[in-house]
């Protein structure tokens, strides 16, 4: 087997390199905020790192220090899921209580992060708001219609996604994702979308990458199918 180069080896230790939630979510205030050199108050940037370091956790994949082995252990989607980050994102607080300092996410996938997020949109940068003349114009979606084509997108991404998976049907279901996590009024079908956004980009095509879009997108179309049938 041929040796790798210095470079390669190098470009490859970078990319597993660990960075602080706290380090990871400075970096995107400053690339996705609109006017980064903006004074803020502390709280007010505390809370925004906050905000912003949640995001990341339901967006890509995030590690916490093994106390026994004393490696980084990735945090399963249900300790995610309904964490929130505190103290200018320093610690995770999980939904059982737990408090989790040290929590880490790869410079890899920050990178990956950020573009979903750059496409996406984050709330807690201060989005654009319409003007309320516009927001009382606008008529409002029927609830069962938009869950119901909601059903409608990830059974075609079902089909879509059956191997083999070509480039062009990776970049259609990607682009399904997007639109969920736009569109849906549901904030943890976002961010379930989201992160079928993130483990479409990882895996390229392939299943048999731990914790690929097979089980993202079943998380997904488990979340859909439950908000449709509380809408009906």
């Amino acid at each position: 087997m041929a040796r790798k180069s210095k470079t390669q080896q190098l470009i490859e230790g970078t990319a597993g390199q660990h960075l602080a939630l706290s380090v990871a979510a400075h970096l995107v205030r400053s690339q996705l905020v609109r006017d980064p050199l903006r004074v803020y108050d502390g709280q007010h940037l505390s809370e925004m790192l906050n905000g912003v370091a949640g995001a990341l956790a339901r967006t890509a994949r995030v590690y916490a220090m093994d106390a026994a082995s004393g490696e980084p252990r990735e945090l399963v989607p249900a300790e995610v899921e309904g964490a929130v980050a505190k103290r200018s994102a320093a610690v995770l607080e999980l939904k059982d209580g737990r408090t989790l300092a040290g929590v880490s996410i790869r410079r890899t996938d920050l990178r990956q992060a950020i573009a979903i997020l750059k496409t996406v949109g984050l709330p807690e940068l201060g989005p654009h708001r319409p003007a309320q003349a516009d927001m009382a114009s606008t008529p409002k979606p029927d609830p069962v219609a938009v869950q119901q084509g909601l059903v409608n997108l990830l059974a075609e991404m079902d089909e879509i996604l059956k191997p083999p998976v070509l480039p062009a049907q990776l970049e259609r279901a990607k682009s399904a994702a997007l639109f969920i996590a736009r569109h849906t009024p549901h904030g943890r079908i976002a961010n379930l979308a989201m992160q079928l956004m993130s483990a479409l980009h990882e895996s390229r095509g392939y299943e048999d990458v731990p914790g690929g879009y097979r089980m993202a997108l079943a998380r997904l179309r488990a979340a859909v199918v439950e908000q449709a049938t509380a809408a009906t």
